[in-house]
């Protein structure tokens, strides 16, 4: 497995369009309202597509931060005032600046992410794979909301 391989797995699990097999993230989210995306189902404890969105966010923010030399930390996006089409976009630039530094930092998998227990490998791969567990999960939101 090479970053290269990573980076153009993550970028098609993500990107419109880019999905191999099944729809991307991107994809999924195209032409949501704010209250599709914040739906959810009557008297059950489940998490809207829209909090999935701000979790996704927090997630590639955390590698962001560690591929900036940032000591990485995890905390939840949950902007109240932020509008869901600002959400969305904030997903994309996240995501962005993710793949770009991905790009650009000359990264060995195998080296531990400073500050973790997790080399650069398994956390990148668990990042295509949070992406696609995810994407999964607003598909079923989305079914159950009948779109």
């Amino acid at each position: 497995m090479s970053k290269d391989w990573l980076v153009k797995s993550i970028e098609m699990a993500f990107q419109r369009n880019k999905g191999l097999w099944a729809d991307s993230l991107l994809d999924v989210l195209e032409g949501l309202t704010p209250e599709q995306a914040m739906w959810k189902p009557e008297g059950k404890d489940i998490h809207s597509i829209e909090e999935i969105v701000n979790h996704i966010i927090s997630g590639e923010q955390f590698i962001v931060s560690a591929l900036g030399g940032e000591k990485p930390s995890y905390e939840e996006n949950a902007e109240e005032s932020m509008s869901w089409k600002d959400t969305v976009r904030k997903l994309e630039d996240v995501h962005n600046r993710l793949t770009s530094l991905l790009k650009e930092k000359d990264i060995n998998l195998d080296d531990r992410i400073p500050g973790e227990d997790s080399p650069w490998g398994e956390m990148l791969f668990g990042v295509l794979a949070h992406c696609c567990y995810h994407t999964g999960q607003i598909i079923i939101l989305k079914a159950l909301q009948g779109l």
